[in-house]
C-alpha cells in the first residue's frame, strides 16, 4: 500500500517547497491547491520570502563546502609530502650516525633519545608538524653549538666496528642534507599556510551550516503543511491513483511497494493565457 513520505531532511524539504512554488505558477488560479499564505512564503518574486532566504542559506553552505574541498585535498597532499621528508631526514641522520658522520648525540637536537632506533611519530598532522619544527629548530641549535667549538663526536667504538672521532677531531659543522632542514622548513611553512586556510574554511562552513539549520524547523513545518493541505484539497478524488498523482505534482512524495509501480506522471495544467488586445 503506498504511503506518504514526510520531508525530513533539508534536501527533501527544499525539493517539496520548490516543486510547490513552480506548480503554483503553472496552475490556473482556480485550481491551486495551496493558500495565498503558502504562496507568500514561496513567492520567488519577493526577495525576502521565506523560500528565497532558505535557498540562499543552502547555496551559501554549498559554496562554503566547495571552497573547503580543494583545501582539504591540498593539505592532505602537503601533509603526505611533509611526512615523507621528515621521515627521510631522520633516516638519513641515522645512516650518517652509522657511518660516523654524526654522533648519536646529534639525535637529541631533533627531539629524539640518543639511542632511539625508530623515527618520531608522524601519524597525525599535529605530530608531523611537531617533528618538522624540531628538525628546523634542532638544526639551528646544532649548527650554533658546533660553531662554538663543541666537539661533534665522542671517542667510542661500537659493536659494528665503527669508531667515532675523538674530541680532538675537527669540530666543523656538517649540515644535514638530502633532505636539509631548510627543505623541511619550506614544506612545513607550506603546510602551516594551508592548515590555516583549512581551519578558516571549516569555521566558515560551520557558520553557514548553523544558519541553514536555524531554518530547519520552520521549513519542515511549512513543507509538511503544504503536503497536508494538498492531500486535503484532493481528498474527494475517488481514484486513489489519480489523487496521488495530483498531489505528487505539488511535491508530495509517495513510497510504493516493489510490486506496485507508481502511476505515470500527469502533465501539469496549462497556465492561463491573456487574450491579445
Amino acid at each position: 500500500m503506498p504511503y506518504r513520505r514526510t520531508p525530513n531532511s533539508m534536501p527533501a524539504i527544499i525539493r517539496t517547497l520548490t516543486i510547490a512554488r513552480d506548480t503554483w505558477k503553472n496552475t490556473p488560479a482556480g485550481d491551486r491547491a495551496l493558500s495565498a499564505d503558502h504562496w507568500s512564503k514561496l513567492d520567488d518574486s519577493v526577495p525576502n520570502s521565506f523560500l528565497n532566504g532558505l535557498l540562499k542559506e543552502a547555496s551559501d553552505v554549498d559554496l562554503a563546502q566547495a571552497g573547503q574541498a580543494p583545501l582539504t585535498t591540498a593539505i592532505s597532499l602537503t601533509a603526505a609530502r611533509l611526512t615523507m621528508v621528515v621521515s627521510h631526514f631522520h633516516q638519513v641522520l641515522d645512516l650518517g650516525i652509522a657511518r660516523g658522520t654524526f654522533t648519536p648525540g646529534a639525535r637529541s637536537y631533533y627531539g629524539r633519545d640518543i639511542t632511539a632506533s625508530s623515527i618520531p611519530d608522524v601519524s597525525s598532522y599535529e605530530s608531523v608538524l611537531e617533528a618538522a619544527n624540531k628538525i628546523v629548530e634542532g638544526e639551528t641549535a646544532r649548527a650554533a653549538a658546533e660553531a662554538d667549538g663543541v666537539p661533534r663526536y665522542g671517542a667510542a667504538t661500537y659493536g659494528s666496528g665503527v669508531r667515532y672521532a675523538s674530541a680532538n677531531d675537527s669540530t666543523a659543522h656538517v649540515p644535514m642534507a638530502l633532505p636539509s632542514a631548510a627543505q623541511v622548513a619550506a614544506l612545513r611553512d607550506e603546510f602551516v599556510t594551508i592548515h590555516n586556510q583549512v581551519q578558516q574554511a571549516e569555521v566558515n562552513t560551520d557558520r553557514e551550516q548553523e544558519e541553514l539549520r536555524a531554518l530547519y524547523d520552520e521549513a519542515q513545518a511549512l513543507a509538511v503543511d503544504i503536503c497536508d493541505t494538498v492531500e486535503f484539497y484532493y481528498r474527494k478524488d475517488p481514484d486513489a491513483s489519480s489523487r496521488r498523482a495530483k498531489c505528487a505534482r505539488w511535491g508530495v512524495v509517495y513510497v510504493y511497494d516493489a510490486n506496485e509501480p507508481p502511476p505515470a506522471p500527469t502533465p501539469p495544467p496549462t497556465p492561463p493565457t491573456t487574450p491579445n488586445s
